[in-house]
């Protein structure tokens, strides 16, 4: 009897929040007397994530007028919302350091994941969707099931690519081949257990089928579009290193121009090294998945 996909998530710890600096946030958040200042101070009280913050609210990825010389400034401009995603992000990326370089390298992973959180995010602005960040996350994570892979069933991994490389298919038709679901599946049950929306839910668990997302078919194809832009451009892998094909109805639900796409990608190319220093190679954290 093979591994279940409630095997490959029970007891995987939530790697949505840095759990201490949101529960903090949270009491400042229900304090009808706090102010954005209380805010600032909460997560001053980390360094290196104060210093995170105010270097990506900086970067070309906001692309703020004037620049910002306070967390609560960039708690202001960001919102705070955005702030509690992108310390989720930092999370995640964290908690999956010590994954094995045998199939695929963290830094290359973490470079596609963050291309198409990039692309997620200039498509909807493009589109002018609400919350935009949102796309953002939803892009980083929507590989995260890969990792689980990686880190919980080597065995079953390495079958996986024998047979990818064999057959040169595509590797989440070598997944379901091997484990009967493939990693956006894996995904799927992580991010419903962590309790997340259910539009980035659906965008992780449908950004290669966003047609079959139902009521969130819209978040799926923006995923789904920077997916594959971020595979063209050739801006790292999680494994992968086909092109997936792009579906021509997702493409068209998201129903933006050619041109739209060409800014999107010089987007995607301005911001991924200042995104990465931010997100991946300035993190002095030593947090470790024990999985």
């Amino acid at each position: 009897m093979g591994i279940s996909i409630k095997q490959f998530t029970e007891g995987v710890p939530n790697l949505g929040s840095y759990a201490g600096v949101v529960a903090q946030i949270e009491s400042v958040l229900n304090d009808s007397h706090s102010t954005l200042s209380n805010l600032g101070e909460v997560i001053e009280k980390d360094p290196e994530l104060a210093a995170r913050l105010l270097r990506l609210g900086n970067s070309a990825f906001f692309g703020f007028a004037n620049r910002l010389e306070t967390v609560s400034e960039a708690i202001s401009l960001i919102g705070i919302q955005q702030v509690l995603d992108l310390l989720a992000a930092s999370s995640v990326i964290e908690a999956f350091e010590g994954i094995s370089p045998e199939y695929v390298s963290m830094e290359s992973f973490w470079k596609h994941s963050l291309a198409c959180g990039i692309g997620a995010r200039c498509l909807a602005i493009a589109r002018q969707l609400p919350a935009a960040q949102k796309f953002f996350v939803a892009g980083l994570l929507h590989d995260l099931g890969r990792l689980v892979v990686f880190a919980r069933a080597p065995k079953q991994a390495a079958e996986i690519f024998a047979l990818y490389r064999s057959k040169r298919m595509l590797l989440r038709e070598a997944e379901r081949a091997v484990l009967g679901f493939d990693h956006a599946q894996i995904g799927e049950e992580l991010l419903r257990g962590w309790q997340y929306p259910a539009s980035l839910v659906q965008a992780v668990a449908n950004h290669h089928c966003p047609m079959a997302a139902g009521f969130y078919q819209l978040e799926s194809s923006v995923v789904h579009v920077a997916d594959y832009l971020a595979h063209a451009m050739e801006m790292g892998n999680s494994g992968e290193r086909f092109i997936p094909p792009l579906s021509v109805p997702a493409w068209e639900r998201v129903g933006l121009t050619v041109d739209v796409l060409e800014s999107v990608m010089e987007s995607i190319d301005e911001q991924i090294t200042t995104v990465q220093d931010s997100f991946v190679r300035a993190s002095s954290k030593t947090a470790k998945l024990s999985l």
